[in-house]
């Protein structure tokens, strides 16, 4: 398996070599992982909505057209396409959570959810690390990101039988 698909649903051998005892442990900590990262996105989705998916709501349009804006350091931007981001960032934090946390395209998605984290960092700067509520710091979303996008979902996920049974079976026959 190579290319794109090897990235999303390859193996990441170091996990898998371990012992039987390790290797559950291991995916027990990517599941929670897993439902970390998709906390804050869900529940920040879930404000997002007046009917989903056909009816968002006015205060996140508001929020997205008047109040949001990226800070660069040296320079501030209003973000590019107030009401086309809304949507799309609306749409992304009620389906990416749900994806990542059934492991589907896992690492995709915590790209994904990688790259909004960024984004979040630059409008919100002082988010990085809250001290008040160090659960949503901007850090340990990146950092759950990464470690999911690295080492994948764990053995508790979808990807492992979607690896088994779209790609190792093609791997298999062309031998």
């Amino acid at each position: 398996m190579t290319g794109i698909v090897g990235l999303i649903f390859g193996r990441f051998r170091p996990l898998e070599n371990k012992g039987m005892k390790q290797f559950i442990a291991a995916s027990l900590l990517l599941l929670g992982l897993r439902l970390l990262l998709a906390k804050p996105f869900w529940a920040s989705g879930q404000t997002r909505w007046v009917n989903f998916p056909t009816d968002i709501s006015g205060s996140t349009l508001y929020l997205f057209q008047n109040e949001f804006v990226l800070h660069f350091g040296l320079f501030d931007m209003p973000i590019p396409f107030p009401v086309l981001v809304a949507w799309m960032t609306a749409l992304a934090e009620i389906v990416l959570p749900v994806l990542l946390v059934l492991g589907i395209a896992t690492r995709l998605w915590a790209l994904a959810l990688l790259a909004m984290s960024i984004v979040i960092q630059l409008v919100f700067p002082e988010g990085f690390i809250n001290v008040t509520d160090w659960m949503n710091s901007h850090a340990l979303w990146m950092a759950y990101a990464l470690v999911i996008a690295i080492c994948g979902p764990g053995a508790l996920s979808i990807d492992p039988v979607l690896r088994r049974a779209l790609f190792d079976r093609n791997t298999q026959a062309a031998m």
